[in-house]
């Protein structure tokens, strides 16, 4: 009896048993995704930005893309603590900047940013002390009203997103009082700047569901409305009306993130989007890997756009069934709205996109004060920084749809464009696999010869090196099919 497995394209499925799960569908996938219909490659690696760090064995933990009209110039902008303060420097093509602000006495301050006017506006807190709102024009930084009227009476906050024509602060503090629910907005601009009196805290606000216990989390603007995030619901405004639109709320504003108007972002359940009418979950077939996520970590979940198309999230490092993922992301693929794991020699702690001689790409801060820059397939960068890619992906308990009947297969044939070397694992009836037990694929079109006996199985395909992505089309499994003896 033959028995095809071929296009692996269902990616990772942990979300039903085995008697449930699509033959192209998998149960483990690690460092591989499927980039077109009916093959299954290694991902692309990633490089150091740029030689030098921001602070040595410190974390970046902010990343922003900052554009200046004024002179077509893109900034990189990175955060990270120095010592007892908190820095600010920037990079264009070169090497990081020396410092352009400093918030004294203040590390581990975490940072928000939004493009407006020409200049980014920062606001921000240290562990709930909140900072003084700033700007960035070219490379001028400032948080004195005398040197950027724009920030006079702009109050602190937490989070600050631009929706339409106007800027707003959220989870912000005035005078000497926070106010968590509340969102502020500056006047309409006038001939590029905020017209006198500027900013008006007495009137300019709104208060989203004050009275629930919750708190602002983070914001972002997608299909004509400002989305605010609260730790357990999501609302929307529009300048006129302030609705709830469900109990989902977000843990972590790192993760916000926009692909094609939708936006994707995590809490304790999982992934969602919202494509303007409810919030949905698309991480379910992952929900093994969720729950694995360490629930101190929930907030330091990083999140940005990998090729145009990819919502790439980093959850840490995570084990499920004794399998490890170290350093994990939760890759969410739009298109074929398929899942899969990438895992990375390092961590990250913040994340954005970022054009860098005309290539938009997504880079990552780590925590040892480097920015990391992800490469896409035709970058051809097949390591780590350097470091080898672990990949394997595995499949589902066979049975050939006959789960009663022993089997013994004598043969299998692996079709693969690029084999690189990928090693064959069979595991026992309940899938465990041994380490040392393997079959390496060496042809394009590989007869290899095994010897499995048992009902159900899975097989593991595996590899680890910086050598060029493999790719992996699929397998054809010999096999004779007898019934075993119940009585012994």
């Amino acid at each position: 009896m033959n028995f095809r497995l071929l296009g692996f394209d269902g990616l990772l499925n942990r979300g039903v048993n085995d008697f449930l799960m699509q033959d192209n569908e998998l149960y483990e996938v690690k460092n591989c995704y499927s980039d077109r219909i009916g093959r299954l490659i290694k991902t692309p690696g990633y490089s150091l930005s740029v030689n030098g760090q921001i602070v040595n064995d410190k974390s970046v933990n902010f990343l922003h893309n900052y554009y200046n009209p004024a002179t077509g110039t893109s900034y990189l902008l990175g955060g990270s603590d120095s010592g007892s303060d908190y820095i600010l420097k920037y990079r264009t093509t070169g090497a990081w900047s020396s410092t352009l602000g400093t918030y004294t006495s203040a590390a581990g301050a975490e940072l928000s940013a939004a493009n407006y006017l020409g200049k980014a506006f920062i606001v921000g807190h240290d562990n709930g002390t909140f900072l003084a709102p700033a700007t960035l024009e070219g490379i001028t930084y400032t948080t004195s009203t005398v040197d950027d009227p724009d920030l006079t009476n702009m109050p602190k906050g937490k989070f600050i997103v631009r929706y339409r024509d106007l800027l707003y602060v959220l989870n912000t503090y005035v005078g000497s009082d926070p106010f968590p629910n509340r969102v502020y907005w500056s006047p309409e601009p006038v001939g590029l700047a905020i017209p006198s009196p500027y900013w008006n805290t007495t009137t300019d606000f709104i208060d989203v569901g004050y009275d629930d216990g919750e708190y602002i989390t983070g914001g972002a603007e997608a299909f004509d409305r400002l989305v605010i995030f609260k730790n357990n619901s999501i609302w929307a405004y529009d300048e006129s009306e302030l609705k709830k639109l469900d109990d989902v709320g977000c843990d972590s504003y790192r993760s916000i993130a926009k692909i094609n108007g939708v936006l994707y972002w995590f809490n304790r359940r999982g992934f969602w989007r919202w494509t303007g009418n409810l919030p949905e979950l698309i991480s379910a077939k992952a929900q093994d890997i969720i729950e694995a996520i360490t629930p101190s970590t929930l907030s330091s979940v990083v999140a940005s756009v990998f090729n145009g198309f990819e919502y790439r999230a980093f959850i840490g490092t995570v084990t499920v069934e004794g399998v490890t993922y170290t350093n994990a992301w939760f890759c969410w693929d739009t298109r074929k709205e398929k899942c899969y794991i990438r895992c990375t020699y390092d961590t990250a702690k913040s994340a954005c996109e970022y054009i860098e001689d005309n290539k938009k790409r997504m880079y990552f801060g780590n925590d040892d004060g480097y920015v990391m820059k992800f490469a896409e397939k035709i970058d051809n960068t097949y390591s780590d920084n350097g470091q080898p890619i672990d990949s394997f992906f595995t499949t589902k308990l066979i049975d050939n749809d006959v789960p009663e009947l022993s089997k013994q297969t004598i043969k299998m044939t692996v079709f693969s464009e690029n084999p690189q070397g990928l090693k064959v694992y069979v595991s026992d009836n309940i899938g465990n696999f041994k380490g040392e037990s393997y079959q390496a694929v060496e042809r394009n079109i590989d007869p290899i010869s095994t010897l499995i006996n048992g009902n159900r199985y899975r097989l593991k395909f595996a590899e680890n090196s910086i050598n060029k992505s493999w790719i992996f089309n699929g397998v054809t499994i010999d096999t004779e099919l007898y019934e075993t003896d119940q009585n012994g």
